[in-house]
């Protein structure tokens, strides 16, 4: 099982099990925008919200969230 903690950077370090699933309808970067500063709120993997210090879990057939 692979796991992968989300960070503030996570759009930029994602593994490549993670990072060859982004189609943004299954996996998908969600940002926000303060001030003009655009930042990483989460990853948002079918209905389920990923926030920063959650774990992305793939066993093999799919994704799935722990969180903190």
């Amino acid at each position: 099982m692979e796991r992968y903690k989300v960070t503030e950077d996570a759009d930029m370090l994602a593994p490549d099990w993670l990072a060859i699933r982004i189609n943004y309808k299954t996996v998908k970067f969600v940002y926000g925008i303060l001030d003009g500063y655009s930042f990483l709120k989460g990853v948002r993997i079918d209905v389920q919200m990923a926030k920063i210090g959650d774990t992305i879990c793939f066993d093999g057939n799919g994704l799935s969230v722990e969180r903190r």
